[in-house]
């Protein structure tokens, strides 16, 4: 089970039994690693880390042994497509929040099959039920209807000053609070089992008598700077919660704690000294319900746990949340680091929430994945450069290549891309895709703009082809797409040099590119794609450069025409004329950046120069050395640029050809640079391109373009 977790395994197998007692699946009684008091664990990292397969595994290891409730918040009715719009998730009678602490209070509460109760919640129960019975919305938007309330608050009053109400009265008074809460009850807890046992548990427990669990008690000192019985000060909060706002986020703030205290007040005496807490684990915490829900719970849990503290083990329930981040933040303790997990001194009471961060799988991992199967020595690094070093894309091309593996054919490593997927009818490329950008119609979009260097560029795209967004203009699209989807902190940002260019590329997480410029190339045309990088490349345009040899042409104009197949009629042409005119840092900074180019249409042009007769003459070719220079840039340009592609096999040593190439091309630049008259003279930067630790080294170790090293000395 926990073997698929790979960088999240030390989790389930260490941190999980030292704040539940047991050892996932059952087992002897492990001492708790946290005496001062458990953490809130939030476990941070991007899409497809294995943050959900995490969740899993908790699931499967302990809800079989003590109450557990697992909760996926991506889902309706507690999350919203669009991550900015969260109001019509408020209605006046429920919110995100009450509908989370219903939904945990259910599956706590009772066994898998429903049938009994494990955990009974005497102060939350009631109080959901009064926010969210009583449906006073006015026709004319008004907030409360008082003479509701003031009827509400006689009839509970009434009947509980009865020392023995009568049976019929009692169950009158209860088919009314579920009559009342008949018609939101679908809005209220859509696709949770149960829904009228969880209401009816929560109205035996309003009309319980007071010497039941001291619940009202509870509430009465809780609420204790209102006026007014504990019925009273609960219909108060029913008006708050109607207000909204910071009003709302209050009577949260008192719910969340109700929750708490009933789960700490389930145990008895000796249950805490016997017994395992129980557990609540929430997947895909975003950013709205971490001020909403998980915040105040941690709050509410230092809090709880103070207040017991002195008066024996506390069981407040421990909770696993997950969210989408980056994994990689300095701010966060990794999860393949066990430290200082379980350190007392570095833990709670000091501080309540441990964040832990996913790290990227190494190529160690990628290869167990791959088990035993005989594989090509650069496929690892081919599926960790694809994957972005998440677990859960890296498994999903571990077992594509696999199964591929063992048919007679020759696997092709530039194909892995195009395999069937594992687990649905696409093709592998197009399935991360999907799982990285979820919704269809911003999938679709990004793709789209995938190969623009700029937002300028993009908005160029966009104002060329259909709206697939109505109704805004180029640029807003953009910058919607920039803040809603490809600046989230979880991709693995990497801008590429030089600096000069603030915004290349527009999508900056490298994986996610690949995949990007892998499916809009599957999906084109020769035509087509040639367009896209010609409208591109014309955006770089001054519109009076019209040579093919002129250095006006900037490195990411000459990056698109490559991307054309253009290598011979345009950017061999372009990037020797910039020779003569560029100190040698400038010059490979201009080449790095021109050779990340995506490959043609039809390919990568052979490395040996083509016949020269149906070409036009290069004006920078004057002389037979001028001819070896100009060679040397283009066989230079060529394998750099074939290297640098995603699918691309990292050459296996120093005396690979490719290798023994690019160190004669360099030289050749080297010395043609050293000898040739210069106006003005800048530092060789060709002789770090050649040593040790310069470009022969990087292209060795899996580097590409445009991450190539350049000395600017």
């Amino acid at each position: 089970m926990r073997s698929s977790l790979y960088n999240l395994s030390r989790v389930v197998e260490t941190l999980a039994p030292a704040l539940i007692g047991m050892p996932p699946g059952g087992g002897p009684w492990v001492e708790r690693k946290f005496p001062a008091g458990d953490p809130v664990v939030e476990v941070v990292g991007g899409r497809a880390a294995g943050k959900t397969a995490l969740i899993r595994a908790l699931y499967e290891g302990y809800h079989a042994f003590v109450p557990t409730a697992c909760v996926d918040l991506a889902e309706a009715p507690y999350s919203a497509v669009d991550h900015g719009d969260r109001d019509r998730l408020d209605t006046a009678n429920a919110s995100p929040v009450t509908n989370l602490l219903f939904t945990v209070s259910h599956q706590l509460g009772y066994e898998r099959d429903g049938s009994s109760r494990t955990v009974a919640f005497p102060r939350l129960s009631p109080a959901l039920l009064v926010l969210t019975a009583w449906r006073p919305e006015a026709p004319d938007g008004e907030e409360v209807w008082p003479a509701q309330l003031v009827t509400a608050e006689e009839e509970l009053r009434s009947l509980l000053a009865q020392p023995n109400p009568a049976p019929q009265a009692r169950q009158d008074v209860i088919g009314r609070w579920l009559n009342a809460l008949g018609g939101v009850a679908a809005g209220l807890l859509p696709g949770v089992p149960g829904l009228q046992e969880v209401l009816s548990a929560a109205t035996e427990s309003l009309l319980a008598r007071e010497g039941d669990g001291g619940r009202w008690t509870w509430w009465r000192s809780r609420l204790d700077h209102l006026d007014g019985d504990a019925v009273q000060r609960l219909f108060a909060l029913v008006r708050k919660f109607r207000r909204r706002g910071l009003d709302r986020a209050e009577v949260e703030a008192h719910l969340i704690a109700a929750l708490l205290a009933d789960i700490n007040g389930a145990y008895g005496y000796w249950a805490r000294k016997t017994q395992h807490p129980s557990l609540i684990l929430l997947d895909n915490v975003d950013q709205a319900l971490r001020e909403r829900f998980l915040d105040p719970l941690v709050a509410q849990y230092a809090q709880a746990t103070g207040e017991w503290s002195g008066r024996g083990r506390v069981m407040l329930p421990i909770v696993f949340a997950t969210s989408l981040g980056n994994g990689s933040d300095p701010g966060l303790a990794p999860t393949t680091d066990a430290a200082h997990w379980t350190v007392p001194e570095r833990c709670p009471p000091r501080s309540w929430l441990l964040r832990l961060g996913v790290p990227r799988v190494t190529d160690g991992e990628i290869r167990a994945m791959l088990g035993d199967t005989a594989c090509p020595p650069a496929l690892p690094t081919v599926i960790g450069r694809l994957s972005g070093g998440r677990t859960g894309d890296a498994l999903l091309l571990a077992r594509a290549a696999r199964r591929r593996l063992g048919e007679p054919e020759p696997f092709v490593l530039d194909r892995l891309l195009s395999l069937p997927s594992p687990d649905s009818p696409s093709r592998v490329g197009t399935r991360l895709l999907e799982r990285s950008l979820p919704d269809d119609a911003v999938r679709e979009e990004v793709i789209r703009v995938a190969p623009a260097l700029d937002s300028k560029a993009a908005e160029r795209l966009l104002r060329a082809a259909p709206s697939v967004l109505p109704g805004e203009t180029p640029d807003l699209r953009v910058r919607g797409l920039l803040d809603s989807t490809l600046k989230r902190p979880h991709w693995n940002h990497r801008p590429w040099p030089p600096e000069r260019y603030e915004d290349t590329p527009l999508v900056t997480d490298r994986a996610l590119r690949a995949l990007l410029l892998h499916e809009l190339r599957a999906g084109a045309d020769e035509g087509r794609w040639s367009g896209i990088h010609a409208a591109l490349a014309a955006h770089y345009n001054a519109g009076d450069v019209r040579l093919y040899d002129s250095e006006q042409h900037e490195p990411r104009y000459l990056h698109h025409a490559l991307a054309q197949g253009r290598i011979d009629t345009l950017v061999v042409r372009a990037m020797h004329h910039r020779y003569l005119r560029r100190t040698p840092a400038e010059w490979l900074s201009d080449l790095n950046l021109a050779a990340a180019a995506p490959p043609a249409r039809a390919g990568f042009a052979p490395e040996d120069p083509p016949d020269p007769a149906g070409l036009p003459a290069c004006s920078s070719c004057g002389t037979d050395a001028d001819k070896r220079v100009h060679a040397a840039i283009r066989r230079l340009l060529a394998i750099v640029w074939r290297l640098s592609a995603p699918l691309s096999a990292v050459p296996p040593g120093h005396r690979d050809t490719d290798m023994v190439h690019v160190r004669t091309t360099l030289e050749v630049l080297c010395a043609d640079y050293g000898n040739s008259p210069r106006p003005q003279r800048a530092y060789n930067a060709y002789v770090d391109a050649i040593a040790d630790g310069g470009w022969i080294d990087a292209l060795v170790n899996g580097v590409q373009a445009p991450d190539l090293p350049v000395d600017g000395r």
